[in-house]
This record gives C-alpha cells, sequence and structure tokens, in this order.
C-alpha cells in the first residue's frame, strides 16, 4: 500500500504548482508578451512539480496528484495558437521520466467545474476540453494510462436517470487517451456508491472509492462488505486506487480536517483486508498534505 497526497506540498513553501495569472492581467500584454509570460508561469510551476517528486522521493512517498493548474488558462480561448506541449516538452518531460525512473503513480484530478453530464453543451464543450488538457499533459510527461484521472458524475438536473444517460452518451465522445485514463468517484452529496459503481461497470473503467464521501452520502441498504470487492473487481488487473478524509468536525462534516484521524484510518484499512487480498493505493485528502501523511504514517508504523 502507498499513501499518497494532492498536488500542493506544505514543507516546501517556495514550490508552489499552482502560479496563475489573471486573464485581465494577461490582456495587457501583446500576444508575443501572453506567450512569454504564459510559459514562463507554467516551467515556474513544472520546476516545483519536479522539486515536490523529489521530495517525496526522499520520504518514501510514491504516489502523488499532480496540480490541475500546471499550465495557466490552457483551456481559453486566449491560448489558440500556441502548442504550450510542444513549447514545454523538455520541462514535461524532465517530469515524467523523474516519476518513470523511480516507479512513482501519479494522478489528476479536474475541479468541480468539469461536469460532463452537464445539460447546457457549452459546459459539457468545456469539460470536454479541461479532460484534454489533462490528457495532454499526461501524454507530455511520457505517461501511459496507468496514470490515471478523476472525475465526479456531475449533478442530477432533476432527473438523475437522464442526467446519468447524458454522462454515459458523452464520455462516448471522448478521446481514447481520456477513456482510458479516466476513474470516476463517489460524491458526497449527489451520486452515491452504488450508482457510481453501476456506471463503472457498464463503462467498463474503474471506480475510485471514497469513504468519507459513502459516508455523507449512502442509502441505508448500501453494504459495504458487498460493494467493496465489486469495485476492487472494476480496475482488473491494475492496483486499485482509494481516497480517504477525516470530518473537519461534527457541525462540518463533508469538509476535510487537516490531519487523519489514526483509528479511523486503521479501522477502515481492516475492512479493506478482510474483503480482499488485493493491494491498494490511498489518496489522503486533508489540508496538511504531505505533513498529515507522514504524521500518520508515523502513527501507525507504515512502511510504504
Amino acid at each position: 500500500m502507498e499513501l499518497g497526497y494532492a498536488c500542493v506540498n506544505m514543507s516546501l513553501k517556495d514550490a508552489s504548482p499552482n502560479h496563475r495569472i489573471t486573464l485581465n492581467s494577461l490582456k495587457k500584454l501583446s500576444s508575443e508578451g501572453q506567450r512569454i509570460r504564459l510559459k514562463t508561469i507554467a516551467k515556474k510551476n513544472l520546476a516545483n512539480t519536479l522539486r515536490i517528486l523529489k521530495f517525496n522521493k526522499a520520504h518514501n512517498i510514491n504516489f502523488y496528484r499532480f496540480s490541475s493548474n500546471i499550465v495557466p488558462l490552457a483551456t481559453h480561448p486566449i491560448m489558440e495558437g500556441w502548442d504550450y506541449i510542444l513549447d514545454l516538452k523538455k520541462d514535461l518531460l524532465e517530469v515524467g521520466n523523474y516519476v518513470k525512473k523511480n516507479g512513482m503513480r501519479t494522478s489528476t484530478h479536474p475541479g468541480q467545474y468539469t461536469v460532463l453530464n452537464s445539460n447546457r453543451e457549452d459546459i459539457v464543450s468545456r469539460a470536454i476540453d479541461d479532460l484534454e488538457y489533462h490528457s495532454k499533459l499526461l501524454i507530455g510527461m511520457g505517461l501511459d494510462r496507468t496514470h490515471k484521472m478523476v472525475l465526479h458524475i456531475g449533478g442530477a438536473y432533476g432527473n438523475k436517470e437522464k442526467a446519468i444517460e447524458k454522462f454515459k452518451s458523452n464520455f462516448a465522445r471522448l478521446s481514447e487517451d481520456i477513456k482510458g485514463r479516466l476513474i470516476i468517484e463517489n460524491d458526497d452529496t449527489t451520486y452515491n456508491t452504488t450508482e457510481v459503481l453501476e456506471i463503472a461497470e457498464d463503462l467498463g473503467i474503474p471506480m475510485v472509492f471514497d469513504i468519507h464521501h459513502f459516508n455523507c452520502n449512502h442509502q441505508e441498504d448500501e453494504d459495504l462488505k458487498e460493494l467493496i470487492p465489486r469495485i476492487f473487481a472494476t480496475w482488473g488487473d491494475e492496483k486499485p486506487k482509494l481516497h480517504f478524509s477525516s470530518p473537519k468536525s461534527e457541525k462540518k462534516y463533508a469538509s476535510h480536517a487537516d490531519n487523519i484521524e489514526k483509528d479511523d484510518f486503521l479501522e477502515y484499512i481492516d475492512l479493506l483486508k478482510s474483503l480482499t487480498d488485493k493491494d491498494f493505493d490511498i489518496m489522503l485528502e486533508c489540508k496538511n498534505k504531505d505533513k498529515a501523511l507522514l504524521k500518520l504514517r508515523e502513527e501507525i508504523k507504515v512502511e510504504s
């Protein structure tokens, strides 16, 4: 089992992979100035991503989620005419080669506005553009399709059955690379574990299970002893990826805590091991990122 964290490294205060620029600031520059500025920011984000990976290697952390903000405004029309993958080829391959050389597992997680089942075609089109951006990044890094992209199903729009069919039909519009990388996750408000699992089984893609979201959003008849083996089966020969987080408080239960509650984590691991002999990786979603991971690993004496 590998433990991972997402995007930002709390120990490296000057290594943010999320440097950005506003559209208004960019519009003040000439076309050439815009490209130079965007390239400079993207190169800095990639350099900091590499610094984070080197930190991870030094601390035996082999599971990491890339920031979605490596190339600012990547899907905005202002980017038209700039082949950022070609322009950043050396930097992207440096990151990807480091990942491959050290046997790391990486992923991306397009954000809440990447909604594939929207009733509005412009939103769906932007979602596909965003998925294409993440796909291009991973391809540009030279990373194969074992490096995944996590996505939620989206909204219900007053008719969940119709919205699910919309997701499936729009999935068919995706490139083969995106289809080969996409894994779908149960959420904390709308699509429960059973619903997402049935979609994953129907599309023949893996499901990433989030136990915290399950605790926030589940039906009384949902039984993890029945669901987890089916979830693991969606991964075929690949190693399943799971998410874990602790609630911030009883009042803010859906929010992520700064760290991971050790006893809850161990109880969850015991449950998983009682249901499968397959190895798995767990992405920790918490505010303290790498510090929370190292703290938990020390507490439970997990050796990655």
